[in-house]
């Protein structure tokens, strides 16, 4: 059976939002320690919100996070008025199931081209931990 690969409904702009209009999605599996949040909270200081948050524009998920949730979490605690976005229209069980592939295809570490990095750089960004 044939697959389509691109939805033609995907509006790829990357707009600025208000986080407060965003809502987590209640079944995000995710979870965070308190280093991978200072570590967060360190990139964003140094380089801003540079990873748009995807989101629902479903109108039965309108405004509801489907990847980004740590980033939206940590820019409200940092009082950021404006987050980039990037809005989908998926029904739930498609926003559910981009949510685990885009949480569980984060790769694996290529530990012999991680050694011609600076060792105080592989710990400051949380290597090491």
């Amino acid at each position: 059976m044939s697959q389509t690969l691109l939805h033609p409904d995907i509006l790829h702009s990357i707009i600025y939002v208000n986080p407060d209009i965003l809502n987590p999605a209640e079944y995000n599996p995710r979870k965070h320690t308190t280093k991978q949040i200072e570590n967060l909270k360190e990139s964003i200081m140094r380089y801003g919100l540079v990873d748009p948050i995807l989101v629902n524009k479903h109108p039965d998920r309108m405004n509801v996070v489907i990847w980004g949730h740590f980033r939206l979490k940590i820019a409200k605690q940092m009082w950021i008025t404006e987050v980039p976005v990037i809005y989908l229209d998926l029904p739930l069980e498609k926003e559910k199931e981009l949510n685990l592939r885009l949480n569980q295809n984060t790769g694996d570490w290529d530990y012999e081209l991680l050694k011609d990095f600076d060792m105080w750089l592989l710990l400051d960004v949380g290597f090491g931990n």
